[in-house]
Order: structure tokens, then sequence, then C-alpha cells
């Protein structure tokens, strides 16, 4: 991953082969981002595992989608949980191939397949989750 940032936008390249949110995750745990936006997320991603929250049962259902996709819009955010940066990230893809077509979903995990562009802002207010119970999620503590 190559980076660059002044003030508080922060630009990340990701390179093919690393892990989107992994490595987004790492880059904000040693530039100390807290809260932020993830926005752009342009590129292309294989093996991503996509998915949503089922709320009957508490927890997130994932499939892996073997791809490879164009990633068509990526967006999220960094807040903290128990110390620590949390990143919730949402995806649009779109199918690379003959047939026409775009999933979007909770982006868990993928690799990029060609190069991923994202652009993050920081936020200078300090954002934290806190576990609701009702739902069973961490949800923004504002």
């Amino acid at each position: 991953m190559k980076s660059k940032h002044t003030g508080i936008n922060h630009i990340l390249v990701l390179s093919k082969g690393e892990e989107v949110v992994q490595t987004i995750s790492d880059y904000c745990v040693r530039e100390k981002i807290h809260a932020a936006w993830i926005q752009g997320g342009v590129g292309a991603v294989k093996h991503a595992q996509i998915g949503y929250y089922d709320e009957k049962v508490k927890e997130y259902v994932f499939k892996l989608m073997p791809g490879p996709f164009e990633v068509a819009s990526m967006q999220g955010n960094v807040t903290v949980v128990d110390g620590s940066p949390f990143l919730h990230v949402h995806t649009v893809l779109s199918k690379m191939d003959d047939t026409i077509g775009c999933i979007g979903a909770h982006l868990k995990a993928a690799v990029v397949a060609v190069t991923l562009e994202v652009f993050i802002t920081t936020i200078d207010v300090p954002v934290s989750r806190k576990y609701d119970e009702d739902i069973g999620l961490n949800l923004l503590d504002v």
C-alpha cells in the first residue's frame, strides 16, 4: 500500500493481493485515526466476503463472492471499539463479465484484484461505539 496525507485527508492506494479491510484498519491504527469517513473505494477486488445483519439471530450472515468485481462504491466510517479503531464498511460491487449487475452489502473482507484507491477524511470529534443489547451490535455512541 502507498499512502499520502495532509491535515485531515488521507489517500491510500492498495496493491494487488492486499486484504482491503485489514490493510485500512492497520493504517488507521498506525496513523492513530479514531474517527473518520471512508470514501472513494474505486478499483477491483476478488474473494469478497459480503453480507447483512440478521436482526432475528443477532449476527452477520456473510457469503464469499469469488469475483473479480469492479468496486462501484465503497464507503464507511472509522470509530473506536474497546480503545481501537473499528471499520464499518459497505460496498457496491459490479460483475466483470458480460452480465450486467451489481451487489451491495456490508464488506467483511476482500482481496485487491488490481488496485484500490481509498480516501479517508478524519473527524475532529471523538466517536465510539457502545454495545446495544436489544440490537446486538456496537452502535454509534454520540
